[in-house]
This record gives C-alpha cells, sequence and structure tokens, in this order.
C-alpha cells in the first residue's frame, strides 16, 4: 500500500461512521458521566416541592418484576400525571394515571394513598414503597 494514500483511506472510512458526533455539538448536561444511583447524596425531603418531569433511572424490588420505565409530571398546584411503561408476558403496555400528590413530615402521598418514603439528591428522587424502590431524575419538558 501506498503510505501517501493513507490519510486519505482514513478519510473515507470515518465519512461512512454515522455515530461521529463533535462533543460540542451535545449539551454539556448530556455529556457527562451518569453517576449510579446509590451514590447520590440522599437526604429525607419531607416537604419537598416537587415541579417537573421526572423520569426512572432505576427500579428495584417487586415492583421491578413488570415495571420498565416511569414517567411523571409534578405541577406546584398539587396535581400530577404519568406513565409507566410494563411488561407483561412479553407484552409492553403504557398505563396512565392523573391525580394530586401532597407532600409532608410522614412522605409523599399520592391520591390520599399511605405516604412513602421520599428522598432527594440533586435533582433526583427516590421514593421507597413496600413494592420497591423507584429513582426519578429530572427531565425537560422542552
Amino acid at each position: 500500500m501506498n503510505p501517501a494514500r493513507l490519510p486519505v483511506l482514513l478519510l473515507l472510512a470515518c465519512v461512512g461512521l454515522p455515530g461521529c458526533i463533535a462533543s460540542n455539538v451535545v449539551a454539556a448536561k448530556d455529556r457527562q458521566v451518569v453517576v449510579a444511583a446509590a451514590e447520590l447524596p440522599w437526604q429525607p425531603a419531607p416537604s419537598a416541592a416537587l415541579d417537573g418531569l421526572y423520569e426512572s433511572v432505576d427500579v428495584r424490588g417487586d415492583a421491578a418484576v413488570s415495571l420498565r420505565k416511569v414517567y411523571y409530571v409534578f405541577q406546584q398546584d398539587g396535581s400530577y400525571t404519568g406513565a409507566a411503561l410494563t411488561e407483561v408476558e412479553g407484552c409492553f403496555r403504557f398505563q396512565t394515571l392523573a391525580g394530586t400528590w401532597r407532600c409532608g413530615a410522614d412522605g409523599l402521598s399520592l391520591d390520599d394513598a399511605p405516604p412513602v418514603q421520599l428522598d432527594a439528591a440533586p435533582d433526583h428522587l427516590r421514593i421507597t414503597a413496600p413494592t420497591g424502590v423507584l429513582v426519578l431524575r429530572r427531565g425537560s419538558l422542552l
């Protein structure tokens, strides 16, 4: 092989790679290394002011048997809406819900259900219930 043609061949090989995106094209927050949920600095959040979109990044316990992904939108007026992607016998289904939430010294309560433990870390929430643990990361509605 002619060594003078090597740069041209390398350039042609890279042109066809669809995954080559310059790092400056991706937003800075999306280039950062993701910290494992267990390593986040969790603090009890007895009176959290929930607002915005949250998406699951970790599901553990009995809930993880069928729950694949969860989305919640909490609004300052005390209302919420959510969607859960479940898998049962190989079939995926979205289940949606809407209602009210409140957060107090006893934890997070959805639709007047018994409260569950709520912890917070930067841009994350952790909900600990009898059926498992759900870790949510703040998302963007835009």
